[in-house]
């Protein structure tokens, strides 16, 4: 199967008032940065949050003149190898060299601002798995035929089971290919086509897939998941702990939890210093073709 490298990953951007405690606010860093296994180190994001009466803007609180590191570390924590990141832009740093993400690697991330302030974290990047099984070429939307693959499974610390999402980009978006929950949001003005773009599902844990007799594990994906018709590309993403307990945490606090709003937790960063994501993932991508109901020949 072949292989694409994640151009975004489809989660929450780390904006607005939900990220943080806003009852007596006090400004934090905000990082964000992605490591998937077999792509290039990713760039970082550096920035600060704004209070509830300010819509926060990432090209208006972006924080310059940083030094920023990503470490492989040893598994004892100790330093293997260090990698210089520059400026790019405001805010935004990128390797100095290229180095590949190894899978089933423990990194770490150290920011030392011209303040002197320190912001650190460590992820520790899933191991890498593949497709098995052959998908169809097309499927219809919402046919009792879903999307289903059967992948390798990927290696965590200490054995833990493997937690995965969907991210489904659009290869060619338009208006008129939106599927009919996605129109709907559209047209009723409650979100722009572009929210759409890369769709992705909720986590899928062990309770959620099946392993067959080969231990290997199958995935079905949502059509919820699916925003156009015509050619997606399907992502399979093996999650780290801090990308699992982000997005967990982050649906409690966005409606996707039955807990009442005084028990809803706060979201776990996994960040010292500072606020947003520091994670890793592994994925594999298959591309099919998703046709409206009245425009399959059977599948």
């Amino acid at each position: 199967m072949k292989k694409l490298s994640l151009l975004f990953f489809a989660i929450i951007l780390l904006s607005g008032c939900a990220l943080y405690e806003q009852d007596s606010y006090q400004e934090n860093y905000v990082v964000e940065s992605y490591l998937v296994a077999g792509d290039e180190l990713p760039k970082v994001r550096l920035s600060t949050t704004s209070p509830i009466s300010k819509k926060y803007k990432f090209e208006d609180n972006t924080v310059s003149n940083a030094n920023v590191e990503v470490r492989r570390l040893t598994p004892d924590s100790s330093v293997a190898e260090t990698y210089a990141y520059l400026e790019q832009e405001s805010g935004i740093y990128k390797p100095q060299n290229s180095i590949t993400v190894q899978d089933h690697q423990l990194y770490g991330l150290h920011i030392t601002t011209d303040k002197g302030d320190e912001i650190t974290a460590t992820t520790f990047v899933p191991g890498n798995f593949k497709t098995v099984n052959e998908l169809q070429e097309e499927y219809m939307y919402q046919g009792s035929q879903q999307i289903e693959v059967i992948t390798t499974p990927s290696q965590y610390l200490t054995n833990r089971q493997a937690y995965y999402i969907f991210t489904v980009n659009a290869v060619n978006p338009d208006t008129a290919s939106l599927t009919p929950f996605y129109m709907d949001q559209v047209l009723n003005g409650d979100s722009e086509i572009e929210d759409f773009y890369i769709n992705s599902s909720g986590i899928i844990n062990e309770k959620n897939y099946d392993r067959n007799e080969n231990n290997n594990i199958q995935l079905t994906v949502p059509w919820l998941a699916i925003a156009f018709y015509d050619t997606n590309n399907v992502v399979a993403n093996a999650i780290d702990n801090n990308m699992y307990d982000f997005l967990r945490s982050q649906d409690v606090q966005t409606g996707g939890s039955t807990l009442s709003p005084g028990e809803i937790q706060n979201i776990n960063y996994n960040i010292s210093g500072g606020i947003g994501i520091f994670g890793s993932m592994a994925s594999d991508t298959n591309q099919v073709v998703i046709s409206k109901p009245d425009q399959s020949n059977g599948s």
